[in-house]
């Protein structure tokens, strides 16, 4: 899991000076903290007897003390997230349930590609997932589908393309070589918190602990270019994000640490412009998914989901059956949106409630779920530690 590093990052106009609807989202949470420690987002130690969901490990015979029995039923039923193929049904078969699923894009319902830890990589060409040798076995946490190819690296120290033009040399089996190390404009730090990169697009924004930056593929280069300078994030919050999304090449939405939430305009163009937001909230919000350029929805800390509708108007917080950590946002729709966290939680939301989906054939395990992508309605695959999950494990 990402450590989650505290952040001194004073917001104008914080939530607690809000209206009293929204105070429970700020101060009414003995838990919140203007200065979160950095072990904001570790799960915490699990209690005797309770599954371990930091190694997916068998719980014992209290798994269900918790009483959340009824959302990991045995066997996959109607309307139950399920096993998509990838992991074996032991640990004997299949991808090794060590394994952690970071990120999942999709072009369609037949082209997905994933990554993950020790060098994981797969693809679905609308039969099945297939894992991929991309040339590594460092661990991958970001994937791009540009328009000509792909892109995939864990540090900025490797990346690697598929079909991204020249220097391509020796590449693997399938396809992928390693392109070497690309540096931020600016040549400051290379430690990167954030990356997306649009479906399709030619340009992949990344974040660092010191600026926001894209990386430009023309086809034949990897060119690092700016996007918002670090002088700028040093007095706005640009810094140690944690989610980045967008629905156009215009506008990209940015979440972060201590509750980080920013959109930055005029994206594809020379000098994007950081608008700041309040996101009602001191906690760490880890992930961020675009309706459109003014709607978005983000998670993050003890089950906090928040949705902005108009862009700088303002975010609201949303009821959700869950105070676990929440990873990860994604959906087809303003009304088919998906979130997912620790403990195996699974959250939907169809327009007017969040719920409580169930997870089935995962017996005593439950795995921390790091990733969800939705590429069109009735289609979400879910992945995370040693799993990857489909409805009704329909592929």
């Amino acid at each position: 899991m990402n450590g989650w590093r505290h952040t001194s990052i004073v917001v104008a106009s914080f939530a607690c000076t809000l209206a009293t609807s929204f105070v429970a989202a700020c101060a009414g949470n003995d838990d919140d903290n203007p200065a979160p420690e950095a072990t904001e987002n570790v799960v915490p130690e699990p209690d005797a007897g309770e599954p371990d969901s930091a190694d997916g490990a068998d719980g014992g015979d209290d798994a269900c003390a918790d009483g959340d029995c009824e959302f990991f039923p045995a066997e996959c039923e109607p309307g139950a997230l399920c096993p998509s193929g990838l992991f074996g049904p032991d640990p004997s078969t299949g991808a090794d349930w060590r394994t952690s699923l970071h990120t999942i894009r999709a072009r369609s319902a037949t082209d997905a590609w994933l990554v993950g830890t020790i060098g994981m990589a797969a693809h679905f060409d609308g039969i099945e997932w297939k894992t991929v040798d991309v040339g590594t076995t460092e661990s991958l946490r970001y994937v791009w589908l540009a328009g000509g190819g792909e892109l995939t690296f864990g540090t900025l120290d490797r990346v690697f393309t598929r079909a991204l033009g020249t220097g391509e040399d020796n590449p693997s089996p399938d396809g992928w070589a390693e392109r070497g190390k690309v540096t931020p404009p600016s040549g400051a730090s290379s430690y990167v918190t954030a990356a997306w990169g649009r479906t399709g697009s030619n340009a992949m924004w990344v974040a660092t602990n010191t600026e926001v930056w894209r990386i430009n593929a023309d086809g034949t280069t990897l060119t690092p270019k700016t996007g918002v300078l670090t002088s700028t994030c040093k007095t706005l919050p640009c810094t140690w994000l944690r989610g980045l999304d967008g629905a156009t090449p215009n506008v990209v939405w940015g979440v972060g640490e201590t509750g980080t939430a920013i959109r930055i305009t005029n994206a594809d163009g020379e000098s994007p412009t950081v608008q700041v937001m309040n996101a009602l909230t001191w906690s760490t919000l880890s992930g961020v998914w675009a309706v459109s350029d003014t709607e978005a929805w983000a998670v993050g800390a003890r089950g906090l989901v928040i949705h902005n509708v108009g862009a700088t108007f303002g975010w609201q917080v949303a009821e959700v059956p869950t105070q676990e950590h929440l990873h990860a946002i994604a959906g087809s729709s303003s009304s088919d949106v998906w979130a997912v966290g620790d403990r195996g939680v699974v959250l939907h939301y169809d327009g007017a409630t969040w719920s409580r989906i169930k997870v089935a054939g995962l017996a005593r395990r439950r795995p921390e779920l790091l990733s969800v992508w939705v590429p069109e309605p009735g289609k979400v695959w879910i992945g995370g530690q040693g799993v990857l999950l489909s409805l009704g494990g329909k592929r």
